[in-house]
């Protein structure tokens, strides 16, 4: 698919959580392949991708004003999502995933030009990127975030989102990626 003449960008609902969940349970272990321990990617989707956990933040992003949570939908069907809030020490973009069919299609673009469009336009905001995931470097880049510094992934996600790893688990180095607006 190249276009995105039929895709709708819309809040979310908590109803679009099953699909959402959906997508985030296949794309998160397919995106880290290779790059983070399988048991650390096991724990984070099965903690942060359950439908009842996704239809709570989608509720949660509805009631706030610093809140979005938006899907891109193609034929009644959701195939991109967009989570971003200010419920943290600073605003942050949390996660953007799209069903494997829709990547490269331009929907990732949409959902960024969504939100950009929602929040301030002065409004700097962080992203986290697993290293190694030049892709997503480079589609960030291109929507205006810039890389800051590396991040222990384990403890950034065991502090501010509550999730819990192995024990065991060997380090995640994540790129903080920021959008700064000057002005």
């Amino acid at each position: 698919m190249s276009s995105t003449r039929d895709v709708l960008l819309r809040d979310a609902s908590p109803e679009d959580a099953a699909a959402i969940a959906a997508i985030g349970m296949e794309a998160v272990p397919a995106q880290y392949a290779g790059l983070i321990d399988p048991a650390v990617i096991a724990a984070a989707v099965s903690q942060t991708y359950a439908p009842s956990a996704i239809a709570d933040c989608i509720e949660r992003c509805r009631v706030a004003e610093d809140a979005s949570f938006l899907v891109a939908e193609r034929s009644n069907h959701v195939v991109g999502f967009l989570h971003f809030d200010a419920f943290g020490p600073e605003p942050e973009l949390h996660r953007l995933y799209l069903d494997h069919r829709h990547r490269g299609a331009g929907v990732g673009s949409m959902l960024m030009d969504g939100l950009h469009e929602r929040v301030p336009a002065d409004l700097a905001y962080m992203l986290l990127v697993v290293a190694g995931n030049d892709g997503a470097v480079r589609f960030y880049r291109r929507h205006g975030l810039r890389i800051e510094r590396t991040v222990d992934g384990l403890e950034y996600y065991s502090e501010r989102m509550g999730v819990v790893f192995p024990t065991d688990a060997p380090p995640v180095r994540l790129i903080l990626m920021r959008r700064r607006v000057s002005g």
